[in-house]
């Protein structure tokens, strides 16, 4: 099936210098093991099979949603370019965020390199693998714009959706693709390690940065009758090309402009595969093999070991009840500093923080005014962006691509297997939100001044605890004991996307408790007292309960 689904692309694939015999071997091998992961975790496995439905769904709510506001404006330049614009940025932040593991994955190479297989040939697998979940996601969140097209335009136009769609799709993930193996081929061995986690922040800031371009690019008189001018700068827009090749057909446009944009939204994508394989993958196997490379880990272990001994373990003493907490604090500070793949999942939600306190904070049409917005009550941005950081450093504090190694729990004399997950979630609260939650209070303190300090308390109090629950209300996993499925990748995107609903409930809260008198310091004991109970409840779960 999968053969029969490449072969149109065969030429285009022999031009790049993949070998399209050996693709198909491989990329169906990779499918299957996807599937077989998802059947071998013990009793839970069953539940990992329905995970792509689950997203499905989820996707389809989120594409419906956000049809519905592009379908508002009456001009189809207008709606189809903010519908190119969300589905790049989606699949640009689900990149860089879940999949660049898959990317740069180091397991198969002791199978595949000692075969006669060039890198192409490899790095081509590995984009193909990673695009078949980016277009189930994509294809999800356009259902209902394909849809509401295929009603209001007809059947040709809705073909010619769906074939922009899959191009928007294989351009964003090449775009991501290019910078990380540009990276690879300028930068190798273990400094690489370290730079490629915090390239992934600065491509997450680029990335939802350049979002805010679209906003900027519209002049919004009415709200269903917004305009894009056409400007020199709007050929280097890709949502452009594929929105303006849209209205040359639904409009019955076909002038220069029109032609370029056409020419830029189908040759582009095409040249970017191209070059991505023909140029930089070369030194893809070569790179990504250093990356198994230990290099001088004797001293940074012992490194960590003497910091273990004075600061984190008077830290752990400190915040911890009894000496397994106080064990499990510890470790979990070292390893999440160790492990690369948690660094590379976690960290790019910092640049999230920041990005989104643009968007949210100030318009888009108003210039930066430090006296207007002292006067208003963005602070409560400032405060619930944070929850990006509490909601990442938690829900990726399980996962581990050594997690094999993770049998020493059913050997250790724990009986309350809540107390190393209590212990590990003070752990990484501590290491990774507060020093977030310290600095964005400091620039809101430095914009709105002494008065906020109730908010910024009540702020801390309410992410921490709504934290805390969706921690345990999911299936708890020990630290650094479960394998990343790649299937499950989005799922993790889909609770993130749930969360910042929640974000949006919780600051609303805190909102209408400001509008009453003392009503954030009179709410401030009640939500405190609520965390104590939660993390008491967290201490008290058992064996029976851990996702095995």
């Amino acid at each position: 099936m999968l053969r029969y689904i490449l072969l149109p692309f065969k030429a285009l694939i022999k031009l790049m210098g993949a070998d399209f015999n050996q693709l198909c071997i491989i990329l169906s091998a990779k499918l299957k093991m996807d599937n077989r992961r998802s059947m071998s975790i013990s009793q839970k496995g069953k539940n990992s099979n329905n995970q792509m439905w689950l997203q499905t769904v989820m996707y389809l709510a989120l594409g419906f949603l956000f049809g519905e506001m592009a379908l508002i404006v009456n001009k189809p330049l207008v709606s189809f370019t903010i519908f190119f614009a969300y589905i790049m940025i989606m699949i640009a932040m689900l990149m860089i965020s879940e999949f660049t593991n898959v990317l740069i994955d180091t397991r198969d190479n002791s199978i595949l390199m000692p075969r006669p297989i060039n890198s192409r040939t490899i790095v081509l697998a590995k984009i193909l693998h990673i695009a078949f979940y980016m277009l189930h996601m994509s294809l999800s969140l356009s259902l209902y714009i394909i849809v509401m097209t295929l009603i209001n335009h007809g059947l040709i136009t809705m073909l010619l959706l769906f074939f922009f769609i899959i191009l928007t799709t294989l351009f964003t993930l090449f775009l991501t693709n290019i910078f990380y193996l540009g990276l690879m081929n300028v930068v190798n061995g273990q400094k690489l390690k370290d730079i490629i986690v915090y390239f992934q922040v600065a491509m997450a800031i680029v990335f939802m940065g350049g979002y805010q371009l679209i906003p900027r690019m519209m002049e919004m008189h009415d709200i269903t009758n917004i305009q894009i001018p056409i400007h020199w700068w709007s050929y280097f827009i890709p949502p452009m090309w594929m929105s303006t090749s849209m209205d040359a057909y639904i409009s019955d446009l076909y002038d220069t402009s029109h032609l370029i944009f056409f020419f830029c939204a189908t040759l582009v994508p095409i040249i970017s595969l191209v070059f991505v394989i023909k140029a930089l993958a070369p030194k893809f196997n070569k790179a990504l093999a250093q990356l198994d490379v230990a290099g001088s880990k004797e001293k940074k272990v012992i490194k960590e070991i003497n910091e273990s001994k004075g600061f984190v373990s008077k830290l752990s003493r400190f915040s911890t009840k009894n000496r397994i907490e106080s064990t499990a604090f510890s470790m979990v500070w070292i390893m999440s500093g160790r492990e690369r793949k948690f660094k590379q999942t976690v960290y790019p939600s910092f640049g999230y923080i920041f990005i989104f306190i643009l968007i949210f904070a100030f318009k888009s049409n108003e210039a930066f005014d430090i006296e207007n917005l002292a006067g208003s009550n963005k602070y409560l941005w400032f405060i619930y962006t944070t929850i990006f950081v509490s909601f990442s450093i938690t829900q990726q504090l399980g996962y581990s691509d050594q997690n094999k190694s993770s049998w020493f729990y059913q050997i250790l004399p724990i009986d309350k297997p809540g107390e190393v997950l209590l212990g590990s979630f003070k752990s990484v609260m501590i290491k990774y939100f507060v020093p977030s939650f310290l600095l964005i209070s400091g620039i809101a303190l430095s914009i709105w001044g002494i008065k906020i300090i109730d908010d910024l308390i009540y702020g801390f109090l309410s992410v921490s605890l709504v934290s805390s629950l969706m921690q345990s209300w999911s299936e708890p996993i020990l630290p650094f004991s479960k394998e990343r499925l790649t299937q499950d990748a989005g799922g993790n995107f889909v609770k993130g996307i749930l969360l910042m609903i929640s974000a949006f409930g919780i600051g609303f809260l805190h909102y209408g408790l400001s509008l009453i008198p003392y009503g954030v310091i009179i709410a401030s004991p009640v939500v405190l007292l609520l965390l104590y109970l939660q993390l008491r409840k967290f201490r008290k779960i058992s064996w029976q309960k851990i996702k095995g």
